[in-house]
């Protein structure tokens, strides 16, 4: 269809090929290549248009956006008014050399009317999202924000404001293939579709150049849901699209209307009312402070909540790598969760050993309601609390846990780059080290508790002096980011595993790189040691895991069993049973007692474990391995009890419980001193757990 931009025109829908409008006779084809297809939308300074240029071979699609009526003085000559729109055109050709703004690709002034043509961008808006799949995570709004704040800074320094940010206005690009999640299975195809990766901020039609004080128009634009009060009233500043972006992300937090999440008799937000989940007490006052409708509190500049951020979350690449979009998963729609990287189908060699039907657990979902926060006594006796939060977490999301040899001290991996000490019975900080330029994703402590390995978003693995805090040395792991440290038991050797598809070992006491594994591995997600300090267990988002002799770099076996992400590896005391913790929301117990004739790990499918509703990110043995908790990223913690020697008989009457006390997802690591688990989560908290015997 050929549509007429004419508008008064009365009937603009005419037929493909047709180059004049039967109804008012206007010529079709603007500027003699540009032919329209339909409306995409209207504000109240310009209406845009999907259409193609007819003078390229290829007859790309792009997008025309026509200005009748632009707001202006009525001082104002056509001179003046053609010099504003040329100079509003050279900066959007500037901008649109960013990869997330659309590229302008001309500008020209016909018949009294001004228009722009841009890049169209293939892809599905937030809107779309929200309408077909529900509310987003808050993973998901710490990603559009690291995606976003930093190209509406880019836009505030040429000197633009946006003036209308809202779901429908971001749009996530589509590149060739994507992996799709038929609808209603279990198994995951590669299918030659489209994947959505990469946020771009669309429709800049409404965008005025900024001055030293507010810019007075004569009418005000944007949306009036997402509009902050001083452009409602004909006023816009650059805190102005910060308003309208934190209104955006409430909105796609709740799914309800902006008009719906403002209280007018109190004249405050009541956007928490609204959740499903509820989000962490740092995003919260982010959110807030963007859409205070006072400007004087309002965030004035994208740089003051980057700042806040502090390198948050890049769904981010959250932890690690940056989400992958699904059509079938997410409809094509905005941000995703974090680092979602879905394998193929199982093959059909798969031993029978990994594939047979496995016996099921479920576990009671039993609610632990913590008792009010406050500090141990110094006897940590069967009176004592049974869950307390450590020091004051208000400021900083915990990426990592790990916990001394001596049981004392706990070591925590931070949002802010920082690592932090903490003494396990009084909660105070011992100390804070200032280790990496992002998220601290892993820590670990060496087994003889002198040294505290860290790797952090900004690829660097470090090494550190225990008592002192002071470096002892810098290894470069992964330009992308280190997923997982652990130490060998023995403490010599340090294994890491990060976005690069490889498995490296470092020899901890000069810093060597002894081996890198590189065998056919997906992104690498987790490592653990066997305590025979031969075997490395290596999982991948592919969901499978590989058994190595780390010390030769045979491949010994590949366990099949998970349809998404191993996220979370554990390794029983004995040394006999390997709890691996899947995106496919399950828990996976295997045999790798050594096979009585070759001594090679038997790598044999003992139990799946269901009962979480969420991915699992996190496992931990007790120290008598009487427990295994795990944790997912909705901060539900699970407990289930093992037996020796009846272990793998589990019925519901042998789980512990569930214990609830987070909000979003968490990490964990039992004492080895006595029966306490302790969780750090991303909802600001650490957490000490006394469980019974």
């Amino acid at each position: 269809m050929s549509y007429c931009i004419n508008a008064n025109c009365q009937n603009p829908e005419n037929l493909d090929r047709a180059t004049v409008c039967t109804s008012c006779e206007s010529n079709l084809l603007l500027k003699g290549r540009y032919r329209v297809f339909h409306p995409l939308g209207q504000n109240l300074s310009c209406r845009s248009f999907l259409a193609v240029d007819e003078d390229q071979p290829a007859q790309p699609r792009c997008v025309i956006q026509q200005f009748c009526g632009r707001q202006q003085s009525v001082a104002d000559s056509g001179a003046q008014r053609g010099r504003r729109f040329r100079g509003g055109a050279s900066v959007l050709d500037e901008l649109g050399k960013h990869p997330q703004i659309p590229k302008l690709l001309a500008s020209f002034e016909v018949e009294g009317s001004e228009y722009l043509v841009q890049e169209y961008i293939e892809g599905r808006n937030l809107a779309d999202r929200l309408s077909q799949k529900g509310v987003l995570k808050e993973i998901h709004i710490w990603y559009l924000l690291s995606e976003l704040l930093p190209v509406l800074q880019l836009v505030h320094d040429h000197q633009l404001i946006h003036r209308d940010i809202k779901p429908s206005n971001i749009i996530h690009r589509k590149t060739s293939q994507t992996s799709l999640v038929l609808a209603g299975k279990e198994d995951v195809r590669t299918l030659p579709e489209e994947e959505e990766s990469g946020l771009v901020l669309v429709d800049f039609g409404g965008a005025i150049p900024a001055n030293s004080r507010p810019l007075k128009t004569e009418t005000a634009t944007g949306s009036a849901e997402y509009a902050a009060p001083e452009q409602i009233k004909g006023q816009a500043i650059f805190s102005s699209d910060i308003y309208s972006l934190g209104v955006t992300c409430i909105h796609l937090l709740t799914g309800m209307s902006p008009f719906d999440l403002f209280d007018i008799k109190s004249d405050s937000w009541a956007w928490r009312h609204y959740l499903k989940v509820p989000v962490s007490a740092r995003l919260g006052r982010i959110l807030d402070k963007m859409v205070e409708r006072e400007t004087s509190k309002r965030y004035r500049s994208t740089e003051a909540i980057l700042k806040d951020l502090k390198y948050g979350p890049t769904p981010i690449d959250a932890i690690a790598s940056k989400p992958r979009w699904t059509l079938a998963l997410w409809g094509g729609a905005a941000v995703a969760l974090i680092s979602v990287v879905l394998g193929s189908r199982l093959p059909s060699t798969v031993p029978s050993a990994f594939t047979s039907s496995d016996p099921v657990s479920t576990i009671p979902d039993i609610r632990f309601d913590p008792p009010p926060m406050q500090n141990f006594s110094r006897q940590e006796s069967q009176s004592g609390p049974a869950v307390r939060t450590l020091a004051d977490r208000d400021k900083n999301p915990v990426w990592a846990v790990a916990v001394a040899p001596n049981g004392r001290v706990i070591v925590s991996g931070n949002n802010d780059g920082t690592i932090s000490l903490l003494h396990k019975r009084h909660g105070k900080v011992i100390k804070t080290i200032a280790a990496h330029l992002g998220p601290v994703w892993s820590v670990a402590v060496s087994p003889d508790g002198r040294t505290i390995a860290s790797g952090g978003a900004d690829g660097t693995i470090k090494l550190w002096n225990f008592y002192s805090g002071k470096l002892i040395r810098a290894l470069d792991g992964d330009k992308d980011g280190v997923f997982s440290v652990v130490f060998s038991p023995d403490g010599r050797a340090l294994a890491s595993v990060g976005k690069d598809k490889t498995l490296k070992l470092w020899e901890v006491e000069g810093g060597a790189e002894l081996e890198t594994l590189k065998r056919g591995f997906d992104e690498v997600q987790s490592v653990a040691f066997s305590p025979d300090r031969e075997t490395l267990f290596v999982g991948s988002s592919d969901g499978k895991i590989e058994m190595w002799n780390w010390q030769t770099g045979e491949l010994k076996e590949t366990l099949w069993g998970h349809s998404e992400a191993a996220w979370s590896l554990a390794i029983s005391p004995d040394g006999q049973t390997l709890a691996s913790g899947s995106w496919d929301k399950t828990v996976k117990l295997w045999d790798i007692s050594p096979n009585n004739q070759s001594r090679q790990p038997n790598g044999s499918l003992l139990r799946t474990l269901i009962g979480h509703s969420d991915k699992v990110k996190s496992l931990a043995f007790s120290p008598d391995g009487d427990k295994l908790a795990s944790a997912d990223l909705s901060g539900t913690i699970k407990l289930w009890r093992m037996s020796p020697g009846e272990r793998w008989q589990m019925s519901p009457a042998d789980t512990v419980g569930t214990l609830k006390g987070h909000s979003t997802w968490v990490e964990l690591a039992f004492n080895p001193q006595d029966n306490t688990l302790i969780s750090g989560s991303f909802d600001d908290t650490i957490k000490v757990w006394r469980l019974s015997p």
